[in-house]
């Protein structure tokens, strides 16, 4: 069995390929207009699946105005189904390029400069347009859209040297050896440090701490290493060749997740703690057909089924005694959207949802009982109870919204921006009988919240420390002024009298009373508190989101997630308590507006800008809850805790045992108004021409009210526009960029299964062809006349490339050294410019075996295992050493050691050579055989990990918390004494055998009499 996927090239440059999945893909060339045959241009593209009616035709017809034997106009038309979409014209006298939609109603014009770049976006409705200008040196100089505005400065070789924003406030920047100096208005600095190939090697934050970056070239990977300003507690995470994530771990605690991957590079296994996640392929579509996570008894299954790339079916099934099982069954139409949805929850089939669409500009027309109704750039969801209006402004950005239910008005909220974009004054009514509450914000010069007005009042202040924490806050139900503290890290210590402790790895534990436990993946599985007697655990699926949250008070919730385009939005509820199933209906910004209840009761929920409910009202348009929020998320009123709404703040699942809102990947918590754990993703953002300030515990950068796409978004791309006059081309085009809706971050996995799938053909690029391909399909839905232009940190809007290496750490071996691995024996080859030691170390490790998957990080350093066979006098001398250590010229620490030890009466002896640089350690034992070299290092692991663990479950107990088993009062006294608790031993939990990766693994443990290992 093999995925098999065919291409074929014609003559004309034509392509055809037939995908093992069933999809097949053509695309027609015809000769350029203006470029003839030399130059064929894709004309049509046919895209067909094994489904009825699943036939997708696009194509582009091309046009040209002559005006004395000269071309002045060039269009192109974009049809669907023989329909026209779009015509785009392009005048060369004018340099100007103006998109119509199917009536050849102007939409928007763009005008570009003498240089080719776009200098104008002019768009026909009532929208602001943007206007930018260049330097000599071709950089942006300036970019301007209504009353928001932003100049940039540079120096003679072209780097920035400031940006001035619209109200007069301005970063500049310095320029010294190797590094860079950002200065904020508020004269907060920060010092980024690259190497000379223009990688991050260190960041100096605004209080001095500096936190350094490496990349070093391991056995067979790359591994990328944070440490952080004090304490050994550094971040590592491994890559291959071509970027797929191997293992991440965790120096501080030891946290680690292990990536495996299998045919065409597809992710097939996960590992941390003693969880095991499985994803299968189908033999021969290569399509995801399963998700399996075990953990001890616990087990969650995602079964797929598929037409072509298409779901058409999903299922969800636990093995947890009390947990329910859900089907979820979509149908298609011909342009391969979703035409109707129906969701089976605890053998109980919901209403089935359907879906239309407008056939020209992919508008959302209907969803479920819902229909939309456009006008101009607004939008109406209306039912024959309910209308919900939203008004947008100039910029795009929400300006009004108005709940009406019965034609009563039960919700009106107008929302006010400075010339940055930054939220300043929002007026509300909540309830039909309601006066108007006005708020207004003021910021400080760095843009973070400072104050809170109600009614012209001054409630609340905020305050900052250099690098960005919340220094002083006022918490929800007073105005005193409450302090908070942290350390070097940007770790919470305090706030106010509640004690905060955060782990070595940087994830929140204590909080006053209530306890926290993280798993290696950094989701929250557990959290409880011994004073008041309340604890909740949570449960999660193969893809890290959240499927269930069960309370000690008996309270147990089930997540369902049935939508496809946004795989982390919660769709469907299932509460055990009252075999409720919840289905909950979101807006067009992603906002929640409405629940149905199987029972056949309705809500209506009236939403913010940034998408936090604030009041919930019966089908009858009686308001039964109104919840009131501090800037940062804490609730200091709820007219009726019991009647419970898990979407909270931001649009996030909130826990109000824990106060923490839970959004994708990480927790918020709402007290502090800080994640709960680092952003280590946030270092491959951070580029020479791309610095900000930041801090890896920030939330929204300190503005919390604002959405950050309002903030910075210049809108300079098609596409973009497009958006704004409610085109949505991606449900005309399959293939057609998504926007990116969603507020919660999505777990690597996710990204790589579920957001990967909706490109074409998603195995990996190997021939040319493939390349070729990807290539035309991407060319062929790109509305842009030329490539942008725009460095991202500026537009905006852009998506910013990853840098996924740090400043390189040096080489074990120097120049000049080949190091290669056949079947795991190691050829190394040298040339010319190879030094003395570089020559020596080769000569070592060239014919040994390595030892594959015995691997191990050993105090922070990378360890790696090899055996040599004959005898070790001729390496030895190489090296000028029989015993002892001796640092080599070129920096690396090499150790000599010799053992003799009697086997069955005979005196065997095995001499050791360890070569170490920097954070890789290579070990080299002659005497010995692979199987013998195997056990003993397994061994040690095992004894690490057993180690680690007691010494670890001895820490939970004196700092008061639950240990790995109960244990009596007397073991735990054993614990604490002596360190251990006699009768019992470690034992691993996932087989070793099987996942040697794991060996040394502390969370893999637990502790067993020998008679209970009988029993298992």
């Amino acid at each position: 069995d093999q995925v098999r996927n065919s291409y074929y090239i014609g003559a004309d440059g034509s392509l055809r390929l037939m995908l093992a999945n069933g999809m097949e893909v053509a695309l027609q060339t015809e000769p350029h207009l203006l470029a003839g045959t030399v130059n064929p241009t894709v004309g049509k593209r046919n895209v067909t699946l094994p489904i009825d009616n699943g036939l997708n035709l696009v194509e582009w017809r091309q046009r040209k105005e002559q005006a004395r034997g000269q071309v002045t106009v060039f269009g192109r038309r974009l049809r669907v189904h023989n329909r026209n979409l779009l015509s785009l014209d392009f005048d060369r006298v004018t340099r100007t390029e103006k998109i119509y939609d199917d009536h050849r109603k102007f939409t928007l014009r763009i005008l570009y400069d003498q240089a080719g770049r776009p200098s104008l976006w002019s768009p026909s409705s009532r929208l602001n347009g943007v206007n930018v200008t260049y330097s000599p040196g071709g950089h942006i100089a300036g970019i301007q859209r209504g009353t928001m505005s932003e100049r940039m400065e540079y120096d003679q070789s072209g780097r920035i040297t400031s940006r001035i924003f619209a109200d007069g406030k301005s970063w500049s920047y310095t320029y010294l050896e190797k590094s860079m100096v950002l200065l904020l208005h508020s004269q907060r600095q920060y010092i980024f440090e690259f190497d000379k190939n223009d990688r991050l090697s260190s960041v100096t934050m605004p209080n001095v701490a500096r936190q350094t970056l490496e990349t070093i070239r391991s056995v067979g990977y790359y591994r990328n290493i944070y440490r952080p300003p004090e304490g050994n507690a550094s971040v590592i995470q491994d890559f291959t060749e071509d970027e797929q994530l191997l293992h991440t771990l965790y120096l501080g605690t030891g946290r680690r997740v292990i990536y495996k991957y299998g045919k065409l590079s597809k992710l097939a296994e996960m590992l941390y703690d003693t969880t095991k996640i499985s994803f299968t392929y189908d033999e021969t579509a290569g399509m995801l057909k399963t998700i399996n996570l075990q953990n001890e008894g616990f087990t969650c299954t995602i079964r797929y089924r598929q037409i072509g790339p298409l779901i058409d079916r999903q299922i969800f099934r636990f093995t947890e005694e009390g947990m329910v099982n859900a089907r979820f069954d979509y149908n298609y139409d011909n342009s391969f959207r979703v035409t109707s949805m129906q969701a089976v929850i605890n053998e109980t089939p919901l209403p089935i949802d359907l879906y239309r669409y407008d056939d020209v500009s992919g508008k959302t027309e209907q969803f479920g009982k819902f229909g939309v109704i456009y006008y101009d750039i607004n939008q109406i969801i209306t039912t024959a109870v309910m209308t919900h209006t939203k008004h947008f402004d100039a910029y795009g950005r929400m300006k009004e919204v108005q709940y009406e239910i019965f034609r009563s008005l039960m919700y009106w909220m107008t929302v006010q921006y400075d010339n940055m974009g930054r939220v300043v004054k929002k007026e509300l009514k909540v309830g039909p009988y309601a006066n108007t509450t006005r708020y207004s914000y003021e910021y400080d010069a760095d843009g973070q919240l400072q104050t809170v007005s109600i009614n012209d009042k001054p409630l609340w202040r905020y305050s900052y420390d250099l690098n960005g924490n919340l220094h002083l806050l006022s918490p929800g139900n007073s105005a005193r002024l409450t302090p908070l503290r942290y350390d070097l890290r940007d770790r919470i210590t305090r706030l106010g009298d509640v004690q905060y402790k955060m782990d070595e790895d940087g994830f929140l534990k204590q909080r006053g009373n209530d306890i926290f436990e993280y798993n290696s993946a950094g989701l929250l599985i557990k959290a409880y508190n011994k004073a008041s007697g309340w604890s909740v655990k949570y449960r999660y699926d193969g893809l890290g989101r959240r499927v269930s949250s069960k309370t000690s008070h008996g309270h147990h919730l089930q997540f369902f997630y049935a939508d496809l385009t946004n795989p982390t939005k919660v769709t469907h509820l299932y509460n055990h308590s009252s075999s409720e199933i919840t289905s909950l209906y979101y807006d067009l910004q992603g906002h929640l507006f409405a629940m149905e209840l199987s029972s056949g009761d309705e809500f209506y929920i009236a939403c913010d800008n940034i998408g936090t409910p604030l009041a919930v009202f019966s089908g009858t348009g009686l308001m039964i809850k109104q919840i009131l929020y501090t800037a940062y998320g804490e609730i200091y009123m709820d007219t009726n805790p019991n009647f419970q709404i898990i979407i909270g703040y931001h649009g996030g699942l909130y826990d109000p045992l824990t106060k923490l809102i839970h959004m994708g990947r990480r927790d918020y918590d709402v007290l502090a108004g800080r994640w709960t754990s680092p952003d280590h993703d946030m270092w491959k953002h951070l580029s020479s021409n791309n610095i900000m300030p930041f801090n890896l515990y920030m939330f929204k950068n300190n503005n919390p009210i604002s959405n950050s796409q309002d903030i910075k978004c210049y809108m300079t791309d098609v596409n973009s526009w497009l958006l704004t006059f409610g085109f949505q081309l991606h449900n005309v085009i399959p293939g057609y960029p998504k926007p990116d809706m969603d507020a919660m971050e999505p777990s690597y996995e996710l990204i790589h299964t579920q957001m990967k799938t909706q490109e074409w053909d998603n195995s990996k690029s190997i021939l040319g062809v493939q390349c070729e391909v990807q290539k035309q399909l991407k060319a062929f839905v790109t509305l842009e006349r030329f490539e942008q232009i725009y460095s991202s940190s500026i537009a905006g809007c852009r998506h910013i490339k990853k840098n996924k290496n740090f400043a390189s750490g040096g080489s074990i071996f120097g120049k000049g050294v080949k190091f290669a691995m056949k079947d795991g024996r190691v050829a190394t080859d040298i040339i010319s410019v190879a030094n003395e030691d570089g020559r020596r170390i080769a000569a070592i490790l060239n014919n040994a075996h390595y030892l594959e998957n015995l691997h191990f990080t050993i105090d922070g350093v990378d360890t790696h295992y090899f055996i040599k066979q004959g005898p070790s006098e001729g390496d030895l001398s190489i090296l000028g050493l029989s015993g002892g250590r001796r640092t080599l010229e070129n920096g690396v620490n090499v150790t000599v050691s010799q053992i003799n030890t009697v086997l069955s009466g005979r005196t065997r002896r095995y001499t050791d050579i360890q070569l170490q640089y920097g954070a890789l350690c290579l070990n080299t034992r002659y005497g010995t055989t692979l199987d013998e070299e195997k056990a003993r290092i397994l061994e040690l692991a095992r004894q690490r990990a057993v180690t680690q663990a007691w010494s670890r479950e001895q820490q939970r107990l004196r700092d008061g918390e639950e240990g790995i088993r109960s244990w009596t009062e007397g073991e735990k006294q054993q614990v604490l004494n002596t360190g251990r608790v006699q009768g019992y031993d470690g034992y691993f939990v996932i087989s070793v055998e099987q996942y040697p990766e794991l060996s040394d693994s502390a969370n893999n443990i637990h502790f067993m009499r020998q008679s209970e290992m009988g029993r298992r």
